[in-house]
Parts: structure tokens; sequence; C-alpha cells
């Protein structure tokens, strides 16, 4: 099968052994992931790169770990993720023209000043999304936050995922 989407979200999870926040991390944005390009109605292929980039969008983490000693630095990942990304994707059949791209979203996801096509802003959204959820930001933090979204359904996510708990 080309573009084995569930043989490589299984893989990605096996690669993670077991590790419980960024398995769940990998599923949770994953999922929002699809939501928000099915949202923004991309097309096929679109939408297939997008949700690759997702499953592996911080792949190189436990790399990292391992290979430089504990030190998973934004650096390191992006250093690790074009070796990384390609086996994982070419054991899952991914077409060859979609792997240099997945490769780039994946070594951007962090880069909010430069974020340079809607893919990568999809990508952007739905892992910030997931990381309010993980860990809350403070009030400037998600003022920052919300100031690097630009899709509708992003924005409304985020709103719900920052509303005030009623007590």
């Amino acid at each position: 099968m080309i573009n084995d989407e569930t043989h490589l979200l299984y893989n990605a999870m096996c690669y993670e052994e077991g590790h419980s926040r960024r398995t769940q991390h990998i599923l949770k944005v994953y999922a929002l992931a699809k939501l928000l390009g099915e949202q923004e109605k991309l097309p096929v292929e679109e939408q297939q790169i997008l949700q690759a980039a997702a499953i592996l969008h911080d792949i190189a983490i436990k790399y990292c770990k391992e290979h430089y000693n504990g030190d998973a630095s934004q650096d390191n990942q992006k250093q690790a993720v074009p070796l990384l990304v390609t086996r994982f994707l070419k054991e899952a059949n991914y077409i060859p023209s979609y792997i240099p791209r997945i490769i780039d979203l994946v070594i951007c996801h962090h880069d909010y000043d430069d974020i340079k096509n809607k893919l990568l802003q999809l990508l952007i959204e739905a892992d910030l999304i997931v990381n309010c959820y993980e860990t809350r930001p403070d009030r400037k933090k998600a003022e920052y936050i919300k100031g690097l979204f630009q899709t509708d359904g992003g924005k409304e996510l985020l709103a719900l995922c920052l509303k005030e708990e009623v007590k």
C-alpha cells in the first residue's frame, strides 16, 4: 500500500516503546492535525503530508536523548530529523516526492517566526493546542500563542482549551 499511514503510526508508537507522554502526544497532535486539515478542505495529497508530519513531528526526541547525552534541543532534533523521518516514511511506502516536504514540516514545526505555508501553520496549531492542554501556559504566553493562530478552527479550539475553568 502506498502512503501507509496506519503502518507509519504503528511504527512511530512502537519506536516510543510505551513512553506514555510522547505516545499520547503523537496521537493527540495527529488527531488535531487531521481535523484541522479536513476543516480547511485540503487536497488529499496535502492532507496525507500533514498527517504524516503530525505523526513524526517529535520523532527525534527519543533519538536525541539516546545519542546526545539526553540533549533533545531543537538543534539536535533538526539534525536527526532527515534520517529518521526518511526511514519511517520509506518503511511505510510513502511516495518519494512527499518525503522532503514532510521532513521540512517536521524540522520547522517550532519555527513560529517563519510559518511559510498552510501545512506548517496547521501542524503548528495542532501541536500548540495539545501543548496548551498538556501544560497550561501563563497569561502572557497564552496571548503570544493566540497571536500565532490563523485558522478559524484552530482559533476556536485554542480558545476552548484556554477557557477559564468554571468553579
